[in-house]
């Protein structure tokens, strides 16, 4: 069960995942693929929603996996995740023109280090180098949810 100053910090910590977003995404479209377990599918409506409520007004399509496929424990340590993506527009007549996070949402025991599938393009269309997760949070503290990893291109200041 949360307390108010779990809920807090989890304000917090979307309020500037979003901020992050927003700020790196600016004159382009947007797509942000989140992973995350079942039970913490609400994240990503409150991102979408915070998303919105910064300019970016958004849709959201999430994608569970096969049941047939759900018998074995994901990598967040629950036996059910789900993938969501929200996007934004101004639509993009190439791929530079969007900008692509990935977020991954972790419940459960820690699990081990992943690398995310390559969804970036270089300008001449071969994949990007950095295929890391753009953003991990995690539900593992016991103050609430943390920014485990942020990518450099996201943690910039504007200007």
């Amino acid at each position: 069960m949360l307390d108010l100053s779990s809920i807090a910090r989890e304000r917090e910590v979307l309020s500037g995942v979003a901020d992050a977003i927003v700020a790196a995404a600016v004159g382009r479209g947007l797509r942000v693929a989140v992973t995350c377990p079942d039970s913490h599918l609400a994240f990503v409506g409150q991102l979408a929603r915070a998303l919105h409520a910064r300019g970016r007004a958004c849709r959201c399509l999430v994608s569970k996996p096969n049941p047939s496929a759900a018998s074995s424990p994901s990598d967040h340590g629950e036996p059910e995740s789900a993938l969501a993506v929200i996007t934004s527009e101004p639509f993009a007549q190439t791929d530079d023109d969007v900008q692509r996070v990935n977020i991954d949402v972790i419940a459960g025991a820690p699990p081990a280090p992943r690398r995310a599938v390559s969804h970036r393009q270089t300008g001449d269309g071969a994949p990007d180098a950095d295929d890391q997760l753009d953003v991990v949070l995690e539900y593992h503290d016991p103050d609430g949810l943390i920014i485990r990893h942020i990518a450099p291109y996201l943690s910039r200041s504007p200007g």
